[in-house]
């Protein structure tokens, strides 16, 4: 309890489990005996997942962030939502991600992101230019406009990404 992380008195855990933060592998009931749930090896738990009841987690599977499993998941399947159901295999094709971004996914952070990147690069372009045809007229800049503001637009892009 103290990080986060619950595991009931009965539960059974394999190899190679991960169980994220705010994870519950919790009972439903008081009565004697296994009450709560049964990890396979390799099994992964997204964040805030409650698991429930004597069930058994087939090894392999996942479990998709604050989902709530009452039901036992096959090996190598993958569940989600309130109540969990299997998901099938053209809603796994975009992969699991236990915080609920894939990588398959555009993030839409990341897009304003390079837009506003790009953009900036259009804008010094465009003020280099005009800098340019204002000393060819003749007119006095000081040196230190032309060069103080220069950025990586590549290095900002590698960061976003």
């Amino acid at each position: 309890h103290g990080m986060g992380v619950v595991i009931g008195e009965t539960a059974e855990i394999g190899d190679d489990v991960t169980l994220y933060h705010g994870v519950t592998l919790g009972g439903t009931s008081w009565k004697e005996g296994k009450r709560h749930p049964t990890l396979g090896n390799g099994v992964v738990i997204g964040a805030g997942a409650k698991v429930l009841g004597p069930i058994h987690i087939g090894a392999g599977a996942k479990i998709g962030s604050n989902a709530v499993v009452v039901k036992d998941v096959p090996a190598g399947a993958t569940a989600a939502g309130i109540p969990a159901r299997v998901l099938d295999d053209a809603k796994k094709s975009s992969g699991f991600n236990a915080y609920g971004l894939s990588i398959d996914q555009n993030d839409p952070v990341a897009k304003a992101l390079h837009g506003l990147i790009g953009h900036s690069v259009s804008v010094d372009q465009r003020i280099e230019h005009i800098l340019q045809q204002l000393e060819k007229m003749g007119v006095q800049l000081e040196d230190e406009q032309a060069t103080a503001d220069k950025f990586d637009p590549n290095y900002l892009n590698k960061i976003v990404d």
